[in-house]
């Protein structure tokens, strides 16, 4: 775990904390008990809060700021998993795996800050309340759906149908001839959709000729985002 701030959690943090949805009908010693676990966070740009494979000891809750969750390969490339955002756990799941082990690496891409939840105090919180063990369970079922489209449209679809679903998800062009802007490299593009960098250089230069996009310097502009739309032609629910 790379070094960030982190101290003992301020009663306003708590009380971010308390407005949560899943803590809001926990009574009052079983929240006291489960704050006083509870350290702030401060993180920075390019700081890792944690590392793949270390020893999950902790979960997060994000107040602020954009955080990715990756991986690297052999060859010493990044491949990333999702973004996160203000309102996301982060090492939930991990933390009642066994072994507890951290599943991705966590990079902050901003400035931001969050609530590090100790494993035993929350483990002891979902005994207490039911409740909040069932919003656990449901959380982590909408994942598992989550992730098993995602694995059955890598291995149902196109590389092309993949990088339009994918500009399309991200960058959401407003209108036709519209700026876009996407969270990642075309390299770390490429990886996550499970392509290699040339078919997805090869797809872009298509889609120039065809008059789909067009780019100027480091931007990408969208004109016929039906275009894109077409070559998807599938309804997704992920």
């Amino acid at each position: 775990m790379t070094f960030v701030k982190c101290q003992a959690a301020a009663p306003a943090m708590a009380a971010r904390l308390r407005q949560h949805p899943w803590f809001l009908a926990l009574d009052e010693n079983t929240f006291k008990a489960l704050a006083s676990h509870c350290r702030d966070l401060n993180f920075q740009p390019g700081q890792e809060i944690f590392s793949h494979g270390d020893p999950c000891n902790t979960c997060m809750l994000v107040f602020e700021g954009q955080l990715q969750g990756l991986r690297y390969t052999q060859e010493g490339e990044e491949k990333i998993f999702g973004h996160i955002s203000p309102g996301a756990f982060i090492g939930l799941h991990s933390l009642f795996a066994q072994p507890p082990l951290h599943w991705h690496t966590i990079r902050a891409v901003t400035t931001g800050n969050g609530c590090l939840l100790e494993a035993g105090a929350l483990r002891k919180a979902c005994l207490a309340a039911p409740a909040l063990a069932l919003s656990v369970i449901e959380h982590g079922a909408r994942l598992l759906r989550h992730h098993t489209e995602q694995i059955d449209w890598l291995t149902s679809s196109t590389a092309e149908q993949r990088l339009a679903d994918y500009i399309l998800r991200f960058g959401k062009p407003q209108s036709d001839d519209a700026r876009i802007q996407l969270p990642l490299s075309w390299a770390q593009i490429a990886t996550k959709l499970g392509m290699r960098p040339e078919t997805l250089s090869r797809l872009l230069a298509k889609w120039r000729r065809q008059g789909f996009i067009r780019s100027q310097r480091a931007s990408l502009y969208v004109l016929d985002s039906s275009a894109l739309r077409e070559i998807v032609r599938t309804d997704r629910v992920i």
